[in-house]
């Protein structure tokens, strides 16, 4: 896996940046992207398999 970072721009709006902005509130993060991070993170963390199955499908196209 690339030891690099990369700038992903994603914009929502009502229910999700609501979600979002309540996380911030709860002390998940300190801002609207480490919420994201923590977010992805975690669902990858819980999902590991689904995740690797992605990875290797993306690998084939």
């Amino acid at each position: 896996m690339a030891d690099k970072k990369g700038e992903v721009r994603v914009f929502v709006d009502g229910i999700y940046l609501k979600i979002i902005d309540d996380l911030i509130k709860s002390g998940y993060g300190t801002n609207r992207s480490e919420v994201i991070r923590k977010m992805v993170h975690d669902w990858t963390m819980t999902y590991l398999e689904k995740a690797k199955t992605l990875m290797e499908y993306a690998k084939e196209k």
